[in-house]
């Protein structure tokens, strides 16, 4: 793509504007009060004592991606001048009388031909877009021999494009968020990876508000998606204005999809901040929630939304891992067993 003289001005304009406001960002978070340790009471709500989940329930995995970010923007003592590649995954929940439900769409198969050309200049230098062809969510459904015409409902935490790249591609399902995310993404800078492009099409939208819901395990409030108690929406707002987890009851044990609570593993574990926050101390509260229930609940299953390694750790036999692409992965375990 060739820009003239003035567009090239603005462009070098824009990034530098960026930037600057990035190293402010950075010197202002040093400057943030500690968060003191919230009290979680070690009580569970309408959790029964011997877990039952919902037979034929089951949940498939899709590597449909990358990220690259700066660390800060993952990790809020990360380095300025380091770089964290994130894992953008899709978990698709089969359940055997409503069809397949999806948590996020991945990045848009278009990404595969330039990130540039499809997002813009100035969304595509916050960090750094990777699809391969045939990664995306709808060659891999096809792989795994999943009808991408039985997607029913399309829940996403939040409406990032790391989430909404291919939420029009199924114009038959309903797009579930929570009405706060919806708003904040309404009005959203694109600084922020909101790309409307990608879902200012989409037909039948099912907001979600927690206001007045029951609480559910150590969590204050959770939402019944399909009245049948297998897969509850949850209230996770803090990253963004209206984050949303997810918790799948399956057969063999219950599993939470963080969802932006927790973008991989040393969120949860160790309570690490994220670079990017709507709400700290709603993050910080939220996920000390998150480590009170697994506390509670040993045989909860956590998986966090970009951090492929932790998933694969936590596999069970009623979640399907479908790494990409598939053939390098299984050598690469291979190769990686002890001898």
């Amino acid at each position: 793509m060739l820009y003239s003289g003035l567009q090239m001005q603005t462009v070098r304009q824009t990034m530098h504007a960026g930037l600057s406001l990035f190293f402010l960002l950075s010197w202002l978070l040093a400057c943030e009060q500690p968060l003191r340790l919230p009290y979680i009471p070690p009580e569970l709500h309408n959790w029964p004592e011997s877990y039952r989940g919902l037979p034929g329930l089951k949940l498939y995995v899709f590597h449909t991606g990358t990220l690259t970010v700066p660390e800060r923007a993952v990790y809020r003592d990360g380095s300025l001048f380091a770089t964290r590649t994130l894992d953008i995954l899709v978990f698709v929940i089969v359940h055997p009388r409503h069809g397949l439900i999806l948590f996020g769409t991945g990045l848009n198969r278009a990404l595969a031909k330039g990130a540039e050309e499809y997002l813009g200049f100035v969304l595509a230098a916050v960090g750094k877009p990777e699809v391969k062809e045939g990664q995306d969510i709808l060659s891999q459904l096809r792989r795994a021999r999943l009808s991408h015409e039985k997607v029913r409902h399309i829940i996403v935490t939040d409406l990032r494009l790391t989430h909404t790249g291919e939420l029009e591609s199924f114009p038959r399902a309903r797009v579930v968020v929570a009405t706060a995310e919806h708003t904040a993404a309404r009005d959203a800078e694109q600084a922020e990876l909101y790309f409307s492009a990608e879902y200012d099409k989409v037909r039948e939208w099912q907001f979600v508000d927690f206001a007045g819901a029951e609480p559910l395990g150590t969590f204050r409030a959770h939402r019944d998606l399909l009245g049948d108690k297998s897969v509850l929406l949850v209230d996770a707002a803090g990253a963004t204005a209206g984050g949303m987890a997810v918790l799948v009851r399956l057969p063999t044990a219950p599993v939470l999809l963080c969802g932006n609570l927790a973008w991989t593993r040393e969120h949860y574990a160790y309570a690490r901040l994220p670079g990017l926050l709507f709400d700290r101390e709603a993050w910080w509260e939220k996920v000390w929630r998150v480590k009170k229930f697994k506390e509670l609940v040993p045989a909860l299953v956590i998986l966090p939304d970009h951090d492929w390694a932790a998933v694969e750790a936590a596999q069970t036999k009623d979640i399907v891992l479908f790494p990409f692409p598939p053939v390098v992965a299984q050598q690469s375990r291979a190769s990686s067993r002890p001898r």
